[in-house]
């Protein structure tokens, strides 16, 4: 029998990221996105697994489609990051979901649509420097139930779902419920108690 003023454990995959959150060690650089890539993309998976909805909405696979501005070599730079992580996954589940990435240029919002559509994309990964096609593709994201997430906090305040931020040099991470409910998502209570949640 336990102690009575015990605190009640966490379950295994909660203290998994509770301990990537807790112990990662960030790089002192700035930088457009408040992680480097190798420390989010990890974060990321792991935070969409708390999703109720994640097998409902992804169907057969994982899909991310990395959205990034090609004019803008910031934002094509950041999108190599996030796809050279990704492909260190190769071969890995989530949630016994295969995952795949793609690389998508925002031109404009049809394209983006016809880029969705062909490649069954279900996770949309914002990269710095799209902040002025923001609103267009939190639209979409939201009419066809589709997961955002970034590395870059301020799009979160601005309709991202879900973000990776820094907080007292350490992790944090960031939920956007009114945007994560209109792109249908449900994030599990355990998740949202250690998150800094935007309501």
């Amino acid at each position: 029998m336990g102690d009575a003023g015990a605190r009640p454990r966490k379950p295994g995959h909660l203290r998994i990221l509770a301990a990537l959150l807790a112990f990662t060690v960030l790089p002192v650089r700035a930088q457009s996105m408040a992680l480097p890539a190798e420390l989010q993309v990890p974060l990321i998976l792991k935070i969409l697994t708390y999703d109720r909805q994640f097998e409902a909405k992804a169907k057969k696979e994982l899909a991310i489609g990395i959205v990034f501005d090609p004019g803008d070599g910031a934002s094509s730079k950041a999108a190599e990051q996030i796809s050279d992580t990704l492909f260190k996954f190769t071969g890995k589940t989530v949630k016994k979901l295969p995952l795949k990435y793609y690389l998508v240029e925002f031109t404009t919002a049809g394209d983006l649509e016809a880029a969705i559509r062909k490649r069954g994309i279900n996770v949309l990964y914002l990269c710095p420097g799209i902040a002025k096609s923001l609103q267009s593709v939190i639209k979409i994201s939201q009419a066809q139930s589709i997961t955002t997430a970034t590395g870059v906090p301020d799009y979160v305040r601005r309709g991202v779902a879900v973000g990776i931020g820094v907080f007292q040099d350490k992790p944090q991470i960031l939920i956007n419920l009114p945007s994560s409910k209109s792109e249908g998502s449900e994030f599990d209570a355990s998740l949202l108690q250690i998150a800094t949640v935007l309501r």
